[in-house]
Formats: structure tokens, sequence, C-alpha cells
């Protein structure tokens, strides 16, 4: 299939002009093939499938190698927010805003200290030197835009936060939009349990399809909604009711405590990382029994996206 790909998707493109009487963009091409976008950006940007057909010199940007691992993340981003910041720019947005490092996260999969970024600034103006990305970007943007998955919305919580109800994000744009995550610091990473004492909240990061080459027996939690607004869940294999942590959930309405979730089906789509849909946070806390782990069934304020509950829901 992937050697297929090579032919067909620059003879399509070679052609598109005698097919359709659409303009050729990115939009209207994976409209037309049915091609899974994922898999054609994880193996050309979308400018150099471009230039490979119509024979012309192929991009020169100076960090086309390390962005263009960017451009399948966008095209598995729904937040429309997020989204538009590519269409349209970062102009207004506040130096060190959860929204700006989120966005740095999304171009670039990295720490500022490691790409050699002190601010968000100098991020921004890193990414303006790479303008077959940036169209590109804006390309992808838009098709996500165009077609979203499900319906998304701000909701309150106790504390400021820009993450929009169902929509897709990757771990480190949740752990900036939750301050956990800065320009130089990645938060937690390696973990389904983020604690953020600042705001005295939970981030659950749920797979619900594990397979074993990614999850030792260890991590390999049966977490699983049992109806759209109840979801089985399991701590950390140490955790226990007597610890902070345990006595942290049973209690977490009397000690002010928010227990976000954030959830996908399996690990990978098309062999990137799935991002994960945010479920909102817990209402209730139903049923909570043993330790390391305790298996918990928490009643959600917002109902599961059909399209996820129906995948994820166990098999009779």
């Amino acid at each position: 299939m992937l050697a297929g790909l090579d032919h067909f998707i620059p003879e399509t493109i070679l052609t598109w002009a005698q097919e359709s009487p659409l303009p050729l963009t990115f939009g209207h091409f994976i409209e037309a093939t049915r091609l899974s976008p994922v898999e054609l950006l994880r193996r050309r940007t979308w400018s150099e499938w471009k230039a490979l057909a119509l024979g012309e010199p192929p991009p020169a940007d100076p960090d086309l190698e390390l962005l263009r691992e960017c451009l399948p993340r966008i095209a598995l981003r729904t937040d429309p927010l997020l989204l538009r910041s590519l269409t349209s720019g970062v102009a207004g947005l506040a130096e060190n805003s959860p929204e700006a490092v989120a966005i740095h996260y999304l171009r670039w999969g990295k720490t500022g200290t490691t790409l050699g970024l002190s601010t968000i600034a100098e991020s921004n103006a890193r990414w303006e030197r790479n303008p077959s990305l940036i169209a590109d970007a804006a390309e992808i943007a838009q098709w996500r835009l165009d077609h979203p998955q499900t319906h998304v919305r701000p909701i309150e919580l106790p504390f400021p936060c820009r993450l929009q109800l169902h929509a897709a994000y990757g771990s480190a744009e949740i752990k900036a939009a939750l301050g956990v995550a800065t320009l130089d610091r990645p938060g937690s990473v390696g973990t389904g349990v983020i604690p953020v004492s600042a705001l005295r909240c939970y981030i659950h990061l749920i797979t619900f399809r594990k397979d074993a080459r990614s999850f030792s027996p260890t991590t390999r939690y049966r977490d699983y909604p049992i109806s759209a607004t109840h979801l089985h869940w399991e701590s950390q294999s140490t955790t226990t009711k007597a610890s902070p942590t345990g006595q942290n959930y049973l209690h977490f309405k009397e000690r002010g405590y928010t227990i976000l979730f954030f959830a996908r089906l399996e690990k990978s789509v098309d062999g990137e990382t799935a991002p994960f849909v945010y479920l909102g946070p817990a209402r209730e806390i139903l049923q909570a029994e043993g330790d390391r782990p305790i298996r918990v069934v928490w009643e959600l304020a917002f109902p599961v996206p059909a399209s996820l509950l129906g995948e994820a829901m166990p098999v009779a």
C-alpha cells in the first residue's frame, strides 16, 4: 500500500486540474481520494508531495526535518481555537500564556531548551522561517475546521481553562493548558495520572485498548465506559485508599478537587500517537473497591461522545 501511494499521490496531483473543478488544496485532495491524512503526512509534507508530482525543487525550509512531524499531529487535533491559531497566527497571545505554550508544543513537540529557544517569541520567530510548513499547517488546520468530528464547547471549571469539551489534544497541550508544562518543562511524562497541586486537580489520561507491546502488566489498567456517563477506572498500581491520593479521590468534592478525564481508544492512529478526547470532570464517585489499584466507578459530568463510546464499550 505504501509503495502504491508513492505513485498514486503524485499522479493524482499531476492530473488534478483535468479531473476536478476545485482548487488543489489539502482538504479537497483528502476529500476526493479518501486517503488517511495521517498516513499521507507521515511520508512527506503536503508541499513535498506537490513538488514531487510537478517536478519542482523540494521545499528548503530550515526546520523541515523537525517540523514535518507536526503535520500529522495537526491532522488529529479538533480544538477550533488551536486550529485557528495555525490559520490566522498567534498575534495577541500573551508571551507565556497556556495557549501560547500549547501551540509551541503542537508545532515543535519539544521543550524550548531542547531547541535552544528561551522565549515563546523566539519559538514563533523560528516557526516563521519555514514558509512551506506554515502553508501546509494552515491548509491542514482548515481542512479539520471544515470537518468537525464532534461538537466541542467550553465548560466552566473552578479555575481558568481554555480546553474545549470533547476536543482532541496531545498530552503536551493538555499539560500546557493546565500549567503543568511550560516552555522549559514538559511536565510528567509516561504516566496516566498527573496531579496539579496549584489547581487542586488531577489529570487522567486514559487509553481504553491497551496492547501488551505498549503497556506492561502493571499499567494495563481496566479502564472502560460502563455507560455514557459512568466510567470504570483503576488508580495507579501503588495507590491505596488510605494514601493521600486515595483520600483525595474518595473525598474529592469535600476537599475541593477537580478530577479531569481525557481518553483515547488506542495509543496510535496510522502510526501516529493518538490524541486524547477531553471528557471533562467527574461529578460523583459511585464506587471504590480494593487497593493497589483502587477500582473506581466515576459518574462524569458530561456524556462520552457517541463515536468514542461505541468503540470503547466492552463487548458483552
